[in-house]
């Protein structure tokens, strides 16, 4: 799945996405694996910043349903 991160600073081939809180803040991450190719090679890449676990969770529900329809997108993160 290639992937705009929400800074608009890297597109990435991303294999898995996962949410996370961080200790000691209220935000929630999105995180995605990336292929072990390019720039990003095998690591973890923050793909979005939300400000509580629902709005993370719709961001999720956006790219579930724009994979399902556009299979070989490219997904902005908002």
């Amino acid at each position: 799945m290639l992937i705009r991160t929400q800074s608009r600073e890297g597109i990435a081939e991303v294999t898995h996405i996962y949410l996370s809180d961080m200790i000691g803040e209220k935000s929630y991450y999105i995180f995605g694996t990336c292929t072990p190719q390019g720039a990003f090679s095998g690591s973890k890449l923050t793909l979005g910043i939300y400000p509580n676990k629902e709005a993370a969770l719709k961001e999720l529900d956006k790219i579930d349903s724009f994979f399902c329809d556009n299979p070989n997108g490219l997904y902005r993160m908002t």
